[in-house]
């Protein structure tokens, strides 16, 4: 059984092994400067497995202080939002339903937020490198593209979806 929960300082360590196990799909973070990025989110959930942590998800909205060119795109071109930074899983557990647990625990969250219920969930996924399991995993979630935008050292596909479309999918709890 997986539980997600909010994330706790003292899961500092094991969520910052998972998130470097999903190099290159997320960017690196130390210790230090995943507590901070938890800190200014509005939702770090983790997924649980037998006492185990297998997952990280960070959700910042458009009030964070956060320096990253795919944050400022959807700044510039969204206003409002609510914005999945990283999904990332241990190497046991990719493909067990967790991101859906994940993406149907916070699309929850969110929608019972009067402040951020009307705007829209966002994401981006890398198109270089080529991630097409997690442009594939979030189409089918209802993201749809947003726009798209070259960085030199990668590319990325801008995604997102309605808060009150309901997250598809057979995973379960």
């Amino acid at each position: 059984m997986i539980d997600i929960r909010p994330f706790l300082p003292a899961d500092v360590g094991a969520a910052r092994r998972v998130n470097e196990a999903s190099l290159p799909a997320v960017n690196s973070l130390s210790e230090a400067e995943l507590l901070a990025l938890a800190a200014m989110s509005v939702h770090t959930l983790v997924a649980v497995r037998d006492e185990d942590l297998v997952g990280l998800l960070v959700c910042l909205d458009q009030g964070a202080d956060y320096d990253s060119r795919n944050f400022a795109w959807l700044k510039n071109n969204l206003g409002r939002f609510a914005y999945v930074d990283r999904i990332a899983l241990a190497p046991e557990a990719r493909g067990s339903g967790i991101g859906q647990l994940f993406y149907r625990d916070l699309i929850a969250r969110l929608a019972a937020e009067p402040a951020r219920a009307a705007a829209p969930l966002a994401c981006e996924v890398n198109t270089r490198p080529p991630n097409p399991g997690s442009l594939r995993f979030h189409q089918r979630l209802g993201f749809a593209e947003i726009g798209t935008q070259d960085l030199g050292d990668k590319a990325v596909v801008y995604l997102s979806r309605s808060l009150a479309a309901t997250a598809t999918g057979s995973a379960n709890r």
